[in-house]
């Protein structure tokens, strides 16, 4: 896909305290105020997001102005979200203040590093007194980990700096040209909705990454729903197709403009999921109130969106500022991320910046005394490779870690494209394990595999200890010892999975743990010798249950447990039901049959009794399960031999 122009394109966003000339230096610089509502002109101050574009023959410059009152801090936040490169702006006559600090610690706890300092009302101050300012504005920056990338001193009145600000911004447009954009899927955090007549509803917002086009679908998150993408336009520009970091507007079919606004988000199908629960690094954290708590109440801001959230840190801090520490927010209505994705933590009155962090785990579990959280794994998804981060949300997703979009997003990788490649890596190095059963699929992490052995082999080593004349689990009810988190139509796979790598046997039609040895009772062991006695005494006209001498009427069921326990083992053999042979006899038989058939070229039912010394009571059931295993095969009233018959002695 390709943009909708070649020239290169940089989405910058300003920050700095209420009246320090940000959105005057946005209509200098461009020429279109920012200030849209009849509110904003009326009263002088900004109040929501303003957009300005700068377009010259190198590249397209986007501009979103926020506000900078303490009130409007939600809206600085929203429209900081996606920006490629940040204007500080400090007034020379008053230096900075209060919004100039929480500004400057925003953009630092979003990651965006890439800022200019630029200096406002030049013209009302001398260049000594600016040089002061301006050592502020650096110390304020250094303080939080920035390093601005230069200082401009401008005057929105003289004209001053206005075009070496527009030079600097150029470059950089030219540098973010050639960046890698690492994820290829497309995502838009909304930042405005309104309707145009005869076209419908119109959102706009700030590309984060990844190309769409038109009449194409996208999913409007957190709902989740399908949506139509009818028109692209940036800046006025129509356009078919639109990829990279950019201000771009879409023209959505078949939905209301009140079903759609800031805090929503469009995304590539199946990238995104709805979460209650996420696992986070807080990068900094000061408490709201006097007291130290390890559960804070407070607003969570991430992309354009803001939610009463409750933060949860993986320890009781010390202090009340604590930095660098994982915990988990647990939001009050769904809100869509990514790994890796920047939030801004304030208190619940939305009075002040408390702090912020990244998010490790976009979808997680609350965690409690007995699923506490796993360190180890928020440690690989804090500093891990994409190899391990991907290990790790398959470990974390346990019976469905597989689905290849839902891991690109939850292990920051570029599309679904690098999950598969990855997930292949991990199932031939034997880290896990693919279930699938028609169109259900999941990824199996060997730790839960390897977990789920020794639970469920002792299980069965402890089943049948105490029901020690059983041969074994049934196996059709081995599906159903399977967890109930598993997917109902995986079970049986799961169940396969472990007898094929032999963590248990099937034995008939019973599974019983590997090497397992089952030891009868010595009255057991005792009924079982003599009722085998039995059995080969009576070689081809074997008794039934009820005709064993070694019945007894305490007997009846034990008998009947020993006879399934000895077909099992291999001790009797099954003719038909309620016949058995003695295995000797068994053997005796078939050795018998097929030399007479070879020297004779086929034998009748009739035949067959006379030289086994039976009765047709039992010779045709046991000449119908020759013809069933194939040692035998029917033709006309004889029998020859079948393809499974033994080879010829000395052939």
């Amino acid at each position: 896909m390709q943009r909708m122009s070649d020239t290169p394109t940089l989405v910058v966003g300003t920050a700095g305290h209420i009246d320090h000339g940000k959105s005057r230096l946005v209509l200098a610089l461009t020429g279109t105020d920012p200030d849209r509502l009849p509110e904003e002109k009326s009263r002088g101050m900004t109040i929501d997001l303003g957009f300005a574009h700068l377009t010259t023959p190198e590249c397209t410059i986007s501009f979103v102005d926020v506000p900078g009152h303490e009130r409007f801090i939600r809206n600085m936040v929203a429209g900081a979200t996606g920006v490629d490169v940040a204007i500080l702006v400090v007034a020379a006559d008053d230096s900075v203040m209060l919004q100039t600090r929480e500004h400057a610690e925003v953009l630092a706890l979003l990651g965006v590093t890439r800022c200019l300092l630029a200096l406002t009302k030049m013209d009302l101050v001398d260049d000594e007194w600016a040089d002061q300012v301006e050592e502020e504005g650096r110390e304020l920056l250094a303080a939080l980990g920035i390093e601005p990338i230069g200082c401009v001193r401008t005057s929105a009145e003289t004209g001053r700096g206005l075009d070496e600000l527009r030079a600097a911004l150029v470059q950089l447009a030219r540098q973010e040209q050639r960046a890698t954009v690492p994820y290829r899927w497309f995502r838009m955090p909304i930042d405005r909705s309104f309707s145009v007549p005869g076209r419908g509803t119109v959102v706009t917002g700030s590309v984060s990454h990844g190309g769409v086009e038109s009449n194409t679908d996208l999913e409007l998150w957190p709902a989740g729903r399908r949506v139509r993408v009818r028109d692209l336009q940036t800046h006025q520009d129509t356009c078919t197709a639109a990829t990279g970091k950019m201000r771009l507007a879409m023209n959505l079919a078949a939905i209301g403009v009140e079903e759609v606004g800031r805090g929503h988000e469009l995304a590539t199908p199946d990238y995104l999921q709805p979460a209650r629960c996420l696992d986070v690094q807080v990068a900094s954290l000061r408490m709201p109130g006097k007291a130290v708590r390890q559960k804070v109440r407070l607003r969570l801001h991430i992309a354009t969106s803001d939610v009463l959230a409750e933060l949860r840190l993986i320890e009781k801090p010390t202090s009340g500022t604590c930095r660098n520490v994982f915990g988990q927010l647990v939001v009050e209505s769904p809100v869509v991320a990514s790994w890796g994705q920047p939030f801004i933590l304030r208190d619940e009155a939305a009075a002040r910046t408390l702090g912020g962090g990244r998010v490790l785990r976009p979808s997680s579990t609350r965690w409690t005394s007995r699923r506490p959280p796993h360190v180890p794994g928020l440690q690989i998804l804090l500093d891990g490779q994409p190899k391990e981060r991907v290990e790790e949300a398959v470990r974390a997703g346990v019976w469905g870690g597989g689905e290849a979009k839902q891991l690109a997003t939850a292990a920051g990788l570029a599309d679904a494209n690098e999950a598969e490649r990855l997930s292949r890596s991990l199932v031939d190095r034997g880290r896990a394990t693919v279930l699938e059963a028609g169109a259900v699929r999941t990824l199996v992490h060997h730790d839960h595999l390897e977990q789920l052995r020794e639970v469920l082999v002792g299980r069965l080593a402890k089943y049948l200890a105490e029901n020690p004349r059983v041969p074994g689990l049934p196996r059709s009810e081995w599906p159903g010892w399977m967890p109930r988190a598993c997917p109902e139509k995986l079970r049986p796979a799961l169940a396969e999975w472990f007898i094929t790598q032999g963590h248990v046997v099937r034995t008939g039609e019973h599974v019983v743990p590997a090497g397992h040895a089952g030891v009868l009772a010595p009255d057991d062991q005792k009924l079982l010798d003599a009722l085998l006695a039995e059995f080969n005494a009576a070689a081809f006209q074997p008794p039934g249950l009820a005709d064993l001498n070694c019945r007894t009427p305490k007997n009846e069921a034990r008998l009947r447990e020993l006879v399934d326990l000895a077909t099992t083992r291999g001790d009797l053999a099954r003719v038909a039901d309620g016949i058995w042979l003695h295995q000797d006899r068994w053997t005796e038989a078939v050795e018998r049959v097929c030399a007479e058939i070879r020297a004779t070229g086929g034998q009748t039912v009739a035949q067959v009794r006379g030289l086994l010394d039976s009765s047709r009571k039992y010779m045709v059931p046991l000449m119908e399960r020759f013809d069933v295993v194939g040692i035998t095969r029917r033709q006309g009233d004889r029998r020859v031999l079948g393809p499974n018959a033994p080879a010829e002695p000395g052939g």
